[in-house]
């Protein structure tokens, strides 16, 4: 269903026409609404080409978002407070100093756009950057300690996966070789208060121009996301600086030096920021600008951003911004590398091959010539040799031209909040984020004058696939102890629903208030104060989706919704009201997020107290009083909470010849795939009462071309049984008590049908389809065989009225059906008449066509 978007108010004149949600929000002169979709995805190097982007959208990809490990490193920091007091100790300095304050009143905007876009860099030695790529990760100093004996597991089980330990196995030698080399020269400098401070858990870059040439001239650039990982923080100056005390010398505004050491960690700790929080930016370019003025000796905030590059590259990397990452950062993330050809050709050729396969398009070979042999020198910006003092130059340039002063109107899928991949933890694991409900209130005080009276909070966040989690609670959560006062609002966005079946399918999306590992028991015994299943209908969900959860904290009510593009398409709410007593909405402070069976990449998480209007966007509600030749109607279901039924509501125009016949039929036309969604609703539907199919789910008919005609007078067992939240008109629902698989979700068996009936797996129906192949379908695959099943007889009744009219059939059936019955409750063998095992246990328990 195309619904007519509004026109966008700039015209050709927009300044947004490179952003993918806008262009999927708003229409623009000779832009398709729908544009075509771009072979190349996210890999596409035209995306920075107004005339390209025009034309083709581009979708994310799973594995554009690896999984950087959580380890909770900025546990009770306050981010919030921390550049509340940074602001503050500039301000106090430069009316102590009478300095001349901002021209404007306000940071130049160019240097709050090149702190929202620059890219951390790091640097390493090649024989580091050969490990980092034998070990598929850029690693802390304290990660590659715990790798001087790779190949016990003991030591790395709290570290990595059963995956990552098994691949270590399979290249023990290499992987031990590398680690020697770690160990025995590892990245980084390692000075003692790099473990008192904790930095020595993070990876350690530059957030920016990196001129740290003694620690190697191998140039790693990050994707911007990796700073908004909530593991990341970065400060003003090198953290050893805090420990020495010698941030007080370059930045008089901190105060008098602390000489006690546990003093001067804790003040790091209290000077952290962090690119999530919201107002860092304007925390950030205050202290640049100050550290460029105080240097130049103007005594003046009128500093712009050339000034400021001019001091950065005069002065050690120690001087400028450090950016701590995350511990373990996949490869994935690196978004170009910078090398010598002399020092790629010193690489093993595995590792020149791998470089050449993974980076083909990511790397810059230089022609220099630097001194393989060099090592460390000197701190200050220029190392000791002429060669690579010109390779550091270049090299520099490069980056910033590239990186340095990006508009911000130019990049794609802009970056906000929070970012973070989080693995399959069945939600037994809830990451906390940086940020907390009350911190940014106090946040949002700062930066807005007039603050709402409704007491409203809006988190907005944008995830792929679904199978995830929200959970606001009143205390952080924590897996390892008990938590009797705990106390959690719980948000959960089903699995996209797969686009291919034949019937739709959509698992419930709900809000609940309880404990945060209840999942199973909720979706088992209907628990949610709020659901619906129908929340993906309209939906692109092949792409990262953007929804937002409402808490209105005066009257405990709670909305789910979407936004972004797909707001457009579904107006569906799911909408609950909490009363004090069960849960008060005014305690519930710490934000988790979490997943289920798969892989849940999470970005631009934001907590604001005021409703995003980009976010927003509508449909154009004139445009069907201009074309009346025909309408789309836009489908609104609401859950109304005092009935577990969901409502659908059609935005019809309003004209005479509107009736529920007409509105059949274009539902139908336009949306066949949940078609039978609609079909009860409206006159000229599917009869209330329908005949058991004696084939019951072994029916063909039911999804053959002459299927309206056989579902319009036979009914047939719903795949996914009592568990269906979707109630067809032609299914039954009459519960399957069967136990569940042992295995579950790792279950071998999922191809077979037999086993499949006999025990319930978690996501997956009870009955696979009917292959209309049966017995002679070619495709052996596990993908097909755990979807279709291939003339596999299922005897055990799925109600009492099956059970009838299958004794029924059973008693009146030909004497063929008798005679192939034993193979039919056999397994198919997917090797068919090819098969070669021809032994008795094999024959017993599959069928092949000859037997």
């Amino acid at each position: 269903i195309h619904v007519p978007r509004c026109i966008c108010s700039y015209g050709d004149r927009c300044k947004k026409l490179l952003e993918e949600d806008h262009l999927n929000s708003f229409t623009h002169p000779n832009i398709r609404d729908i544009r075509f979709l771009c072979k190349d995805a996210d890999k596409c190097h035209d995306r920075h080409k107004p005339k390209h982007v025009s034309k083709f959208r581009h979708i994310i990809t799973l594995e554009d978002s690896g999984i950087v490990r959580y380890y909770n490193l900025n546990q009770n920091i306050d981010f919030v407070q921390n550049q509340k007091d940074a602001v503050e100790r500039v301000k106090r300095y430069v009316e102590k100093e009478k300095w001349e304050r901002l021209p404007s009143g306000s940071i130049p905007q160019e240097i709050m756009d090149w702190i929202r876009t620059v890219r951390p860099v790091h640097r390493c030695r090649p024989e580091i950057f050969e490990s980092i790529l034998l070990h598929g990760h850029v690693m802390s100093r304290d990660y590659m300690d715990q790798l001087k004996d790779p190949v016990k597991e003991v030591i790395l089980s709290n570290i990595l996966s059963q995956d990552e330990i098994k691949t270590l196995k399979t290249t023990a030698i290499e992987i031990a070789q590398a680690s020697i080399k770690l160990h025995a020269d590892p990245a980084g400098i390692g000075h003692p208060p790099d473990k008192e401070l904790g930095t020595n858990k993070n990876v350690f870059t530059v957030l920016g121009p990196h001129l740290g040439h003694y620690y190697g001239d191998v140039f790693l650039v990050f994707k911007r996301e990796i700073l908004h990982h909530p593991d990341a923080n970065f400060s003003i100056q090198a953290a050893t600086s805090y420990a020495s005390g010698n941030c007080f010398k370059w930045r008089p505004w901190l105060g008098k030096d602390m000489t006690v050491k546990e003093e001067r960690i804790k003040f790091f700790h209290k000077s952290k920021l962090h690119a999530a929080i919201p107002g860092y930016e304007y925390a950030t370019a205050i202290e640049l600008i100050a550290l460029a003025s105080l240097d130049l000796k103007k005594k003046s905030l009128d500093i712009d951003l050339a000034t400021i590059l001019d001091r950065w590259l005069s002065r050690d990397s120690h001087q400028n911004i450090e950016a701590h990452l995350p511990q373990l950062i996949p490869l994935d993330y690196i978004d170009h590398i910078y090398i010598s050809q002399n020092m790629f050709d010193s690489l093993t050729s595995k590792a020149r091959e791998f470089i050449n396969t993974i980076f083909k398009n990511r790397i810059t070979k230089t022609s220099h010539v630097i001194e393989l042999a060099e090592k460390g020198g000197s701190f200050g910006s220029k190392p000791n040799s002429k060669i690579r003092q010109e390779y550091q130059d270049f090299i520099l340039k490069d980056i910033m031209d590239k990186y340095g002063q990006l508009d911000i109107n130019s990049i794609s899928r802009p970056i906000q909040g929070t970012i973070i991949t989080i693995p399959a933890t069945d939600f037994n694991d809830p990451f906390v984020l940086p940020l907390t409900i009350s911190q940014a209130y106090q946040q949002y005080k700062i930066e807005h004058s007039r603050i709402s009276t409704d007491d409203t909070v809006y988190i907005y966040w944008q995830t792929m696939n679904g199978d995830m989690m929200l959970t606001l609670a009143n205390e952080e959560i924590n897996t390892g102890e008990q938590q009797p006062n705990l106390r959690c609002l719980i948000c959960y966005i089903a699995e996209k629903p797969a686009t291919k079946e034949i019937h739709y399918h959509e698992s419930v999306s709900y809000l609940h208030s309880g404990g945060p590992f209840q999942h199973e028991i909720v979706i088992k015994e209907r628990r949610y104060a709020a659901k619906s299943t129908s929340f993906f209908i309209g939906c692109n969900t092949d792409d990262f989706m953007t929804f937002c959860l409402e808490i209105q904290r005066s009257t405990g009510r709670v909305i789910l919704s979407h936004a972004g593009p797909n707001s457009i398409y579904n107006h569906e709410q799911v909408a609950a009201k909490f009363s004090k007593t069960n849960l008060n909405m005014n305690e519930l402070n710490f934000i988790h997020v979490s997943s289920g069976a798969h892989t849940v990449p999470i970005r631009n998480l934001i907590v604001t107290f005021e409703e995003h209007p980009d976010l927003h966007p509508t449909f154009d509600k004139q445009f069907n009083k201009v074309l009346t030749s025909s309408t789309t109607p836009v489908l609104t279901t609401r859950q109304d909470t005092t009935d577990d039924s969901v409502v659908v509501v059609a935005n019809m125009p309003d004209t005479k010849d509107s009736k529920s016949s007409s509105f059949l039929s274009q539902v139908a036309d336009k949306v066949g795939a949940v078609k039978d969604k609609f079909i009860g609703l409206f006159p000229g539907g599917a009869p209330t009462v329908l005949t058991p199919c004696p084939d019951g789910v072994n029916c063909l008919m039911q999804y053959s071309d002459r299927s309206s005609m056989h579902n319009s007078t036979y009914s047939h067992p719903c795949r996914f049984s009592e568990l269906c939240r979707d109630h067809e008109p032609h299914l039954t629902h009459e519960p399957h008590k069967v136990p569940r698989c042992d295995s579950d979700r790792n279950c071998k068996d999922l191809c077979n049908p037999i086993h499949r009936a006999e025990y319930r797996h978690t996501g997956r129906p009870d009955f696979l389809i009917p292959c209309r192949n049966q017995e002679k379908c070619r495709n052996r695959t596990d993908e097909h065989r755990i979807k279709y099943s291939h003339g596999e007889h299922i005897v055990k009744p799925i109600n009492s009225t099956q059970e009838k009219v299958s004794s029924l059939a059973q008693s009146n059936g030909s004497s063929q059906q008798q005679t192939s019955s034993d193979r039919r409750e056999r397994i198919v063998c997917r090797y068919g008449a090819g098969c070669h095992d021809s032994s008795d246990r094999h024959r017993k328990k599959y069928s092949h066509p000859s037997c």
